[in-house]
């Protein structure tokens, strides 16, 4: 019976990875591609400088992971969160064999809400001066606007 388990939980994992094949090889090559060119991953960064909703959650979730809680915390607060739920959609999804619920996507679609929400809060009281809300030099902008980081920095500065 174990192994059975097991062998669907394989065949479960390789038939989505083979359904999503183009776009994990797009994200690897997106990956790979921007770190040469730009030193960044994130759009917003690369195009604006500035970070975005889920900056420093990645982070946050391996300092989780390691037991560093209070250096997760500081980095995304909800970095917890976000694990607790894609572990359990994980679970429910291969090990289970359950597809996601209407109620697993209400909680995607609530902690989405609460990221943006934290999003707003770290820009009007944290940006720039605490990473991982910090602004990031040598941007697409920058290159292009004369002076648009001392505007960007300027328009935040003013707000507080």
């Amino acid at each position: 019976m174990r192994q059975a388990g097991l062998r669907e939980l394989r065949n479960r994992v390789r038939r989505d990875v083979g359904e999503y094949r183009y776009a994990i090889a797009g994200l690897l090559l997106y990956y790979v591609v921007t770190r040469l060119v730009f030193r960044a991953f994130c759009p917003l960064v690369i195009v604006t400088g500035l970070p975005c909703p889920g900056c420093g959650l990645s982070r946050a979730v391996w300092f989780f992971l390691t037991g560093q809680f209070a250096r997760s915390f500081s980095l995304h607060p909800l970095g917890a969160f976000w694990l607790a739920l894609l572990l359990y959609a994980a679970v429910r999804r291969y090990a289970a064999g359950k597809r996601i619920s209407k109620g697993l996507c209400a909680a995607f679609v609530i902690l989405c809400i609460a990221t943006l929400g934290l999003y707003g809060y770290r820009m009007a009281f944290v940006f720039p001066d605490r990473p991982p809300m910090s602004y990031t030099g040598r941007n697409i902008m920058e290159r292009c606007i004369p002076d648009y980081r001392q505007k960007v920095l300027g328009f935040f500065r003013l707000y507080r």
